[in-house]
């Protein structure tokens, strides 16, 4: 007897539909797979058999010949464990399904179906293609139902496969809503800092990647971990996105979905691979975690100088595609790169208050760490001063809260849609858009000509300050990029060659 049922497999963030071919026949009592399976598959038929048995049925005794479909794309994972057991309980007239459906889960001895990682990959394929009809696994039931138009089929149990009723009544309702997940952390808390305020509602608004210099305890990483709290929420496309890179790595149907964007923060010791991404089957790294959101580097010159390089790429680019011998896989990585770091080894090259006790050679050591490319690639650099007597005294009920500040923000951003007729913002649009829509006026174009020619910016840093400025100007819902808004931008455009 021969059966074919439709499943799906994982490479990258992707997922391609595989069908399990099933022929049964009289011969040598074996199961055989083919079609290019790894060992997780190779040993999964001990497995299925054992909770087939102990989910009440009967397994015939035969030679089974199990064909994973196309047989030259590598599969790997649990993802097959049930669409083979429903092949096999047809081959031995156990059941009968509906031929348009998918099958996902994994199945443990007692013929319970686990949850799988990437299963709202698996479902936007469903939804792309011609069968919009999937039996999950129970768990994974939330994480599925974000994707709209198909029909999804939560289970626990293998035995529930005997109801033809019950996969053909389910029809899945609207699909879960994104809720925003509302974070304890206000920009009112901030006290002082008025410039380094300043300078993040212009990234939040344009997109634009910043670093902040200063001493211990002036505030930076408190400025750079409130940043989401005036960021805009993720659409619906950008969420799907985000939960799928999430989805590969980690047991998403536990968590509950929101439109907050993802904020990382990786701690200095972290590899390359943890980093970039990478492994013997190639996963994301932090950087494409941060897709869609904030990737903060703390105490930015102890990073490895390897990893750091690495980012000049995808800060390009949107994404990092990681090669390995078998195999490359392209993930995406368009994430706000914000970072912070001390001026020297002590931290003190800068302040007013506390005597430096590094030597030229540390300090020229240390700001050596960072190249000038990567430097060449923050829209945003400018020093934060320590906290002042007066500022520190003030009560912070008169600052602006993060509401406040996301309500200009959102409005800026709204401008530039308009401008670019994408959902783009300045910071990460492309060169040809920079050229057609942001115009400035001949002493503009000298002043900044002049600066290139002498070393003060370079082609790709010019960019970014008309790039800053424009930010500066739809802040202002002004028209045009004034005088006042490119020396702002060129203000905070600081080289750190001073510290050495």
């Amino acid at each position: 007897m021969f059966s074919t049922i439709k499943s799906a497999t994982i490479s990258g963030i992707h997922a391609y539909q595989i069908d399990v071919e099933i022929d049964s026949k009289r011969g040598l009592p074996m199961e055989h797979i083919v079609g290019l399976p790894d060992t997780v598959i190779k040993e999964s038929k001990a497995r299925i058999k054992t909770a087939i048995k102990n989910s009440g049925f009967d397994y015939n005794i035969r030679q089974y010949t199990i064909n994973l479909a196309p047989a030259d794309l590598p599969k790997e994972g649990v993802y097959f464990d049930l669409a083979i057991a429903v092949g096999l309980l047809i081959c031995n007239d156990q059941i009968t399904v509906p031929t348009d459906t998918f099958f996902i889960g994994e199945l443990s001895l007692n013929g319970d179906i686990k949850p799988v990682k990437g299963i709202l990959s698996i479902c936007e394929m469903v939804a792309k293609s011609t069968i919009k009809r999937i039996v999950v696994p129970y768990e994974n039931r939330n994480e599925a139902a974000l994707i709209k138009d198909i029909t999804i089929i939560p289970i626990k149990k293998l035995i529930q496969l005997v109801s033809l009723d019950y996969l053909t009544s389910y029809t899945s309702s609207t699909p879960l809503n994104l809720k925003p997940t509302q974070s304890p952390q206000d920009f009112q808390d901030v006290k002082g800092q008025h410039v380094a305020k300043r300078a993040l509602e212009i990234v939040a608004a344009g997109y634009h990647n910043i670093l902040l210099v200063g001493p211990p305890g002036s505030g930076k990483s408190m400025l750079l971990q409130r940043l989401n709290t005036i960021m805009p929420p993720l659409t619906y496309n950008q969420a799907i996105e985000t939960i799928k890179i999430k989805s590969i790595t980690t047991a998403t149907h536990s968590l509950t979905p929101s439109t907050q964007r993802p904020f990382r923060s990786p701690h200095h010791t972290i590899s390359y691979a943890g980093l970039v991404g990478g492994g013997k089957k190639p996963l994301p790294g932090e950087i494409s975690l941060a897709h869609n959101g904030i990737l903060f580097l703390d105490e930015l010159p102890e990073f490895n100088r390897q990893s750091l390089e690495v980012l000049r790429q995808p800060l390009e680019n949107g994404n990092v595609t990681i090669t390995r011998a078998n195999q490359s896989i392209t993930y995406p990585a368009q994430f706000l790169l914000v970072a912070a770091m001390n001026p020297c080894p002590c931290g003190y090259a800068t302040d007013t208050a506390v005597e430096c006790s590094c030597s030229i050679h540390e300090r020229k050591r240390y700001i050596k760490k960072l190249s000038g490319p990567l430097l060449d690639r923050f829209d945003i650099i400018i020093e934060i001063p320590r906290l002042k007597k007066q500022e520190y005294s003030a009560s912070t009920t008169t600052s602006e809260t993060s509401k406040t500040i996301a309500k200009r923000v959102k409005a800026a951003i709204k401008q530039q849609h308009q401008r670019y007729q994408t959902t783009q913002q300045n910071g990460i649009i492309a060169a040809h858009l920079l050229q057609k829509n942001i115009q400035l006026s001949s002493t503009q174009k000298d002043l900044l000509g002049h600066l290139i020619e002498t070393g003060k910016l370079t082609n790709r840093s010019c960019d970014k300050t008309i790039k800053v400025a424009q930010t500066i100007a739809d802040l202002q819902q002004a028209p045009t990029i004034t005088d006042q808004h490119l020396g702002e931008a060129l203000h905070y455009r600081q080289s750190l060659s001073y510290l050495t």
